[in-house]
C-alpha cells in the first residue's frame, strides 16, 4: 500500500485499477529481483539493472547477460 500511496503522491491523483496492477506487478518483480544475488537478463534489461546497483558479471553464449546484485 505504501507503493500505491506514493506513486499516487508523484502522480497528483489516484490511480486507475490497471495502473495499480501494473504498480503491484513491478514491485513484486523489484522485490525477487533484489533477493536473487544472481540473475540473467536479457540486453534490454541491463542499463536499467545497473542503474539499480546490479553489476555486469558476463556475456553468456544465449547472448543473455550474468548480473549480480552489489552490496
Amino acid at each position: 500500500m505504501e507503493v500505491k500511496v506514493a506513486r499516487e503522491k508523484e502522480l497528483g491523483n489516484e490511480m486507475t485499477p490497471d495502473e495499480e496492477i501494473e504498480l503491484f506487478e513491478s514491485e513484486i518483480r523489484r522485490m525477487r529481483e533484489a533477493s536473487d544475488l544472481q540473475i540473467i537478463v536479457e540486453e534490454d534489461q541491463l542499463e536499467n539493472h545497473l542503474a539499480d546497483g546490479w553489476q555486469f558479471v558476463s556475456i553468456l553464449p544465449s547472448r543473455r547477460i550474468f548480473v549480480k546484485k552489489t552490496t
